[in-house]
């Protein structure tokens, strides 16, 4: 028990300062000043949060294990699925309130993380599952942001206007580079996927008139 107790503790040390950066500090602006305030609360929660979890983690494992062997409480068959439920409803919600309480640098990071989650997600579609080895896969977030970002600012378009062309954007440009490729596997593939990758960042780079060039748009 003491060893899982100081395990415990380290584990709650290693998530506070993996949050702290998100949720214990708050950007201020004020003007053109830019100050760090901190706020330890929200990292003192998620620590202590990680930190009960981790410690009825073994009793929880003995328990069930108990119960197993046993079998004198029949396990339901229902509760797993209404678990799962109202765990995906709790997640919902808390991601719904969440943006409205946090600071806008906290909701910044997390959007930005969430991006990077989605990317994941969809290089795991071409790389896990079709076993495509796509080095330009980044290029077509590319085709997509920045077709998105010159809509709104030349044509004055919303998000959810937007957002539906970029994906036809970047739809058919994975078209247009897909069946070229099409017979193409393994290094083959990836040399010429990377070069597509290079060719969309050479070309948003060096268009100062339409993309900014390496200073962005705006």
């Amino acid at each position: 028990m003491p060893r899982h107790f100081f395990e415990a503790m380290l584990v709650a040390l290693l998530a506070g300062l993996l949050t702290v950066p998100i949720l214990g500090i708050q950007i201020q602006v004020e003007g053109i000043n830019v100050s760090l305030e901190g706020d330890p609360l929200p990292v003192l929660l998620a620590m202590a949060a990680v930190f009960m979890a981790r410690l009825l983690q073994i009793p929880l494992k003995a328990v069930s294990g108990v119960i197993r062997m046993t079998r004198r409480v029949p396990r339901p068959t229902h509760l797993p699925t209404a678990y799962r439920l109202i765990l995906i409803v709790l997640v919902i919600v808390a991601a719904a309130i969440w943006p409205f309480t946090a600071s806008r640098g906290a909701v910044d990071i997390a959007t930005l993380a969430l991006i990077y989650v989605m990317l994941g997600l969809g290089l795991n579609v071409v790389v896990g599952f079709a076993g495509l080895l796509d080095l330009g896969y980044v290029a077509f977030y590319a085709v997509g942001a920045y077709g998105y970002a010159l809509l709104s600012m030349h044509f004055g378009l919303s998000f959810w206007e937007c957002l539906p062309l970029c994906v036809m954007m970047a739809a058919i440009t994975g078209c247009l580079l897909g069946f070229p490729v099409l017979r193409l596997r393994g290094d083959y593939l990836a040399i010429v996927t990377l070069g597509f990758g290079e060719i969309i960042r050479l070309l948003l780079n060096n268009l100062d008139e339409l993309t900014g060039g390496p200073d962005g748009i705006g």
